[in-house]
Parts: C-alpha cells; structure tokens; sequence
C-alpha cells in the first residue's frame, strides 16, 4: 500500500493541530499565566514538523484515496494526535518561562520527577502526557494530574488556565472526530472521504445526511457547535465563561474532564447538574436525529427510533432503580438521590465520565446502595448510541445482537423457516450481523486482555477490570484504584502505554485500529 498520501493527510492533520495550539496560548496571554511559552513553543513545533511531512509526502501522493489508505490514516491519525496533543503538557514541565513567570498563583518549574507538591510535574514522564492527551481526544477523560485541579471554580488553585482548557479543547476536537473536523476543513480530504467517514464515524452504521460526505461532515460540526453553545449559554448563570467553555467542550464529547478536582460536584448546584445531565443525554444520542428534529424540524424521528428509545429506557430504568437504592443515603431526599442517580447514570452509559459524588462508594459490600453502585458497573458495557459521541459497544448493537439471538431461538422450533432480523422496518444483511458479531468478539478479547494486563502488575480483579472497560469504552473513572475520585497516574509506563492502545480502539471501534496489524493490510 503506498504511504506517501497517507502521510502527506497526517502532515495536514498535526499541523492543523499545531495550529489550534495557539487558543490556549491566547488564554494564557489573556490571564497573564506562565504557561505562554509552553504553548507557543508546542505550537511552532507541531505545525513545522506537520508542514514538514507533509511537503515531503505531497510530491509522491497525487493518486487517489483507497480504503485502506483511508483506515490508516484514521488510525494513525488518532495516534498522532495523541503524540502531539502531549507537546503542550511536556513543555510546560520542562522549559524555562520567560513570560509571568513570578505572576499570582503560577507554579514554578518543577524538578522533575513527579512531586505532589507542584502539579506541573504531573507531565514529567512523555508517556504521560501522551496518555492526557490520548484521554482527551479520545473523549476518555481519564486522567494523570494528581494535584493540579481546583479545589474551587473562583480562584486558581493548580494547573493554568491555558493548560486547563487544552485538556477541554482535545475533548472537544476527538468528540466529533479529528478526521471529520478535517472533511469539514480541508478539501483535500474530501478525496476519498467516504472511506474517511466510515472508518471513524462511531456505531454500525455511519448514514451520510447528504449526498456529498464534506458536507454532511459541515452539518455535523454546525450542529455539534451549536448545541456546546447552547449549553454554555445555559451555564453561564452559575459560572464564568471559562468554566462554561471547558465544561461544555467536555459534556457534548462526552468526555469528563473538569478543571475541578471534584469534577461537576465540585459547583455543588443542582441546576448545574441538571443541565449537564442533559447535553450528556443529547450528546450520548445519534447526532442524525439532531439534524432532523432540531434543523428539519421533525421531532416526531426520536419516538419512531428504537435505539433512541431503548437509549433513553436504559437511562430512565437505571437511574430509578439506582434512586430507590439511594433514597436516604447521606441523609439524600427523593429529589437529591433522583438527581445523583439520574447524573452518574447518564455519564456512565454515555461514557462522559464527569462525577456528582464519590459513586464508588456505592460498591460497597452489603450496604445499601450496593445495587445503585453494580448498576453504575453494569451500564459500563453499554455505552451510547450509534452516531453520537460516546463510546462503548453502542445501543444499537445489543438490540441487533437481541434480535440475532431471538431468531436464533425461532429457527431451534422451526429449523425450515426462512426468518430475516429487522432493524427499523428493514432487514438487516447478514453481513452486519456477521460484523456485529465479529465486533463483540474483539471487543470483549480486547478488555479481557486489558483486565490481565493491568492485573498482572499487582492490581486487584475490581480495578483490573474497570480499568480495562473505563480505558475501552472510553468511559474514565472506574472502581478501586481508579474510582470517581482516583486518578491513572500510579499506573506504571508500561501499562498507560496499553491503556493508551485501549482508548484508541474504543474511540475507532477495535477494527479500524487492528486492521492495521493483518500483513495483508500493507500489501499492495
């Protein structure tokens, strides 16, 4: 398979990227933080070694896209976001900071290696910065920094504003897909765009909105845009603009980082709550009944959707079973166990991953909340639905994988009968099937192997596995070592750079990434 041209898109890809880097750099410029240099240096860095591959490549890559071609540079591209999104996080750690350096509040260079006592010596290690990095374009939203979020949203207390928001901004680009952002930008990408668009939009299918791919890429990103302002706007009551931004870039990715350490509970305001539950609902759904319902104006396509009314069952059950079992928890009213179910329910199944209270405590053994918390551990493997930004294995497929095996009982009475699945009114080809199939194999291959791995290095079965499917699903917290208040910084490198390959499979749905480790792959 040639590579020039698919080096020649990674070139545009990282340069792009070097290019966005200069937002935050704004932000520090703005608040006057020590963190400028960091950005800016990232910033020239990135955008010249992306030139720089791509005006080498360009030259040998004037043929046209192949699918194949089109599958690599997702993947590749998705990695090489993660090795150059960690620029920023390195820098601020290990260069000097000729500017507002002795400014309020800025920390100083740390001495490296980590030291809790200076939060920038979080992104000492390479391997970790990939891995915030990866976090965040993958809208996984698990995180390294151990010390260096606010204890409150008023006054900085950590990690600068600039920092801070490229963690949110990484979130905000992989929600939608950097790829898509690239169809939507960049004509030349347009080439062969439809292999683009279906190696990364997420779930079993990936239905164009319009005939020409750019263009449904354009609508996507407009819609995506306009629902994060909305739900700035809906915030902005209750916090500043920053905090607003950053946690709406982090809701409608479904990703979950937060500048607070306390995450959304950290604002301890139930309309705040509230409203965030609900753009994790929206962006948990399929962003192609957005476009009907609030551009076409046909709001009749979200009851006559299955998945989109099994997506909302599964959170509305949960969420009641979950409240029940917390009603006079912590003293909590009807109202208050109602809304911390509602919220860490609809952040688990659309593996947004912001937190409320401390769940994990609603694991604990014979307790009464025990049920609330094994439903936070069994909506894990659900995720949200197909064509939204959430990750995990997508609604749709279980009601395909449902409706497979209802046949299958069907055809044990009658071996003769002739009996298709249906899926909206319509068959569903037995090579979707066979595909949905062969995903839940690989899927859950992949976790078992993330579970052993993590184990491996000394790490109890609780913690293995919600490592594993936190990383996977693309969901954040877990239980044990990486609960609703732990972070992923005690993970040794070898394990975060497992964890990384994870996250990346879960954001791509497994084949596009593994496609690339078949030799057949590469040849021509």
């Amino acid at each position: 398979m040639p590579v020039a041209p698919v080096l020649s898109i990674l070139g545009i890809l990282v340069a792009a990227m070097g290019v966005l880097m200069l937002l935050p750099a704004g932000l520090a410029l703005y608040y006057g933080e020590e963190d400028l240099f960091a950005h800016l240096a990232a910033s020239l860095l990135t955008t010249a070694l992306g030139a720089l591959l791509h005006i080498l490549s360009k030259s040998r890559s004037s043929e046209r896209l192949h699918h194949k071609q089109a599958f690599a540079i997702v993947a590749l591209g998705w990695f090489a976001a993660g090795f150059a999104g960690g620029v920023p996080y390195y820098f601020y750690a290990h260069l000097p900071r000729p500017f507002f350096a002795d400014a309020p509040g800025a920390l100083p260079v740390p001495q490296c290696p980590r030291n809790d006592a200076n939060p920038a010596s979080d992104f000492c290690s390479y391997v970790d910065c990939v891995f915030e990095s990866t976090s965040g374009f993958t809208t996984t939203g698990a995180t390294i920094v151990v010390s260096g979020l606010w204890k409150t949203p008023e006054k900085r207390e950590g990690l600068p504003h600039g920092i801070l928001f490229w963690r949110a901004l990484t979130h905000w680009l992989g929600g939608m897909g950097i790829v898509l952002l690239g169809l939507a930008v960049f004509p030349l990408l347009g080439v062969g765009g439809m292999d683009l668009y279906r190696a990364e939009v997420p779930g079993p299918t990936s239905d164009k909105l319009t005939p020409r791919v750019t263009e449904t890429a354009k609508l996507l990103w407009g819609l995506y845009a306009a629902l994060t302002l909305a739900e700035v706007v809906l915030l902005l009551p209750r916090m500043d603009l920053f905090q607003a931004t950053t946690h709406a870039f982090a809701t409608m990715a479904t990703g979950g980082f937060s500048t607070l350490g306390e995450s959304v509970g950290g604002f301890h305001d139930p309309y705040v709550e509230y409203v965030v539950t609900l753009f994790m609902f929206l962006a948990g759904a399929n962003f192609a009944l957005h476009y009907l319902a609030f551009v076409r104006l046909r709001f009749s396509v979200f009851v006559k959707n299955s998945e989109f009314v099994t997506y909302t069952l599964i959170i509305l059950a949960s969420s009641i079973i979950a409240a029940i079992s917390l009603t006079g928890y912590s003293g909590w009213d009807a109202e208050e166990a109602f809304r911390k179910a509602v919220f860490q329910v609809t952040s688990i199944v659309t593996t947004t991953g912001f937190v409320s209270t401390d769940f994990e405590k609603w694991l604990a053994p014979a307790s009464t909340v025990s049920l609330a918390g094994f439903i936070l551990l069994v909506v894990m493997f659900i995720g949200g639905s197909a064509g939204s930004t959430g990750g995990g294995p997508k609604v749709s497929r279980y009601i395909l994988m449902a409706k497979a095996a209802w046949r299958e009982l069907l055809l044990l009475i009658h071996p003769k009968a002739a009996l298709s699945v249906r899926y909206e009114g319509r068959p569903v080809r037995e090579s979707i099937i066979r595909a949905t199939v062969g995903f839940f194999f690989l899927y859950f291959l992949a976790f078992a192997v993330g579970s052993m791995v993590v184990a491996a290095y000394g790490y109890d079965q609780i913690t293995s596995i919600t490592t594993s499917i936190a990383t996977l699903g693309n969901i954040g917290p877990g239980y044990g070592n990486v609960g609703a208040m732990d972070n992923y910084s005690h993970f040794p490198a070898v394990v975060k750079s497992i964890l990384i390959v994870l996250m990346i499979m879960g954001r791509l749905e497994v084949y596009t990434v593994l496609v690339l480790l078949v030799p057949e792959f590469w040849r021509r």
